[in-house]
């Protein structure tokens, strides 16, 4: 059941967690980022059929004998029947434990018909997956405004020399095109011209891969193991151009242990820029040396996107000038400290006493080199101190009228504490 575009600009931006009943589970194993991605971009899940659905007072309601577990505020694709009013994707206005309601225009036929079957599932983002083989992907939106540059990413065994008992991780970067799915076209990032494949093979012994995303590790090098088997805690949230992704490495860690990755467009300065597609990652080259070593759960400190203006891992596919090689790039926001700043680790109270409101301030994109690139959609600035737990939902923002947000706590370092980062889960992020 394909995703249809039927009112996707109403609920621009979907989020998803592990937590989520049918959402795929990511473990130890080869290949379980690309399920994940899959499921979550391209094709959605919990995919069930809906026993009847009918209409009254611009409300539908769609029963589920065997029970759905869909949520309130989730949006979710309801296709086959022949009145076109109940087909499309819709935000659940309400749940009982066999039911869920939705928001229909017009009045159809009450109860709704079908040729075929009727049936609902979690929407996914939209996105297309142009090629693949096994355990490898690239994805890329469907959105014509955007640039489609693609994510590769390659979460199979590596090689050679590598023993599968090891850390897992997918290696990612961002490709302007592909005449299959190992052979890149035009720019890549990050790259070396001096070692061009180093990103995707083994150049050097003890070396497989340069920018990665894990989610199987134990302390230690990444030839120390694992970490077994069991669930990881992963959150993403995206809308057709950009998604974040939030995963820890082990099971048994809830927002502890999450490292923060991204990739897709930002919203640049630059008129007609081709070439503003970010990728967050962990930039670990070497497997036996110092800077491969990980002594806490989660990401180094200039890794991720919770610190300002550090470069490690971030990478933008060329520059402002549409020329040369990538560059790295930094998040920032208002400077509330007068030096680095972690976000949802700030010093301004909460509530802050002027307007008892909790801050939420736009991020920016700063290339290494200085330049301002754009602002980083979706994700917001938390000057506060981790004003909220985990995942909480908020609304009534003062000035952000009719707008929801998801506050996700990630890992900041060797800190208990962690840092928050707040996400627009209402719309539109352009």
């Amino acid at each position: 059941m394909p995703e249809t575009n039927q009112n996707f600009q109403l609920f621009p931006v979907r989020y998803f967690t592990s937590a989520m009943a049918g959402a795929p589970q990511i473990s130890n194993n080869w290949g379980d980022l690309v399920t994940m991605l899959d499921a979550c971009l391209v094709n959605g899940f919990a995919l069930k059929a809906i026993d009847s659905l009918t209409w009254a007072n611009g409300v539908a309601t769609a029963t589920i004998t065997a029970g759905h577990a869909y949520q309130r505020d989730q949006v979710v694709e309801i296709a086959g029947a022949a009145q076109p009013e109940y087909n499309g994707l819709f935000r659940v206005l309400a749940t009982t434990n066999t039911s869920f309601t939705y928001a229909v225009s017009g009045s159809p036929v009450s109860p709704a018909t079908s040729s075929t079957s009727l049936s609902a599932k979690v929407a996914s983002l939209g996105w297309e997956k142009p090629f693949s083989s096994t355990h490898k992907a690239a994805y890329r939106s469907k959105n014509v405004v955007s640039p489609q540059n693609l994510l590769l990413i390659d979460n199979s065994l590596k090689s050679p020399n590598y023993t599968t008992g090891w850390a897992k991780w997918a290696n990612v970067g961002i490709v302007e095109d592909l005449s299959d799915i190992d052979t890149i076209v035009g720019a890549q990032a990050p790259f070396d011209p001096n070692n061009p494949t180093q990103n995707w093979k083994q150049v050097q012994p003890n070396q497989w891969g340069w920018y990665k995303w894990y989610h199987a590790r134990q302390g230690g090098y990444e030839t120390y193991g694992d970490n077994g088997g069991g669930n990881r805690n992963w959150v993403l949230i995206g809308d057709d151009r950009l998604f974040y992704l939030f995963v820890t490495s082990a099971a048994g860690y809830g927002w502890y242990g999450r490292s923060s990755y991204c990739f897709g467009d930002i919203t640049s300065f630059k008129p007609g820029d081709n070439y503003a597609t970010v990728l967050c990652a962990d930039d670990s080259y070497w497997t036996n040396s110092n800077g491969g070593y990980a002594s806490y759960p989660g990401q180094y400190n200039s890794y991720g996107l919770s610190a300002s203006l550090d470069w490690a891992g971030k990478v933008l596919l060329r520059n402002h000038t549409q020329l040369g090689h990538p560059v790295r790039w930094g998040v920032t926001s208002l400077n509330t400290n007068n030096g680095q700043q972690i976000c949802g680790r700030g010093p301004v109270p909460f509530p802050n006493g002027a307007d008892y409101s909790l801050w939420l301030l736009p991020t920016y994109v700063r290339q290494e080199d200085g330049h301002m690139r754009g602002m980083m959609p979706g994700m917001h600035w938390l000057p506060q101190d981790r004003p909220y737990s985990d995942l909480t939902v908020v609304d009534n923002v003062i000035g952000q009228t009719g707008k929801k947000f998801l506050l996700v706590r990630t890992q900041y370092g060797s800190e208990t504490e962690g840092a928050q980062i707040a996400f627009d889960i209402t719309g539109p992020w352009r």
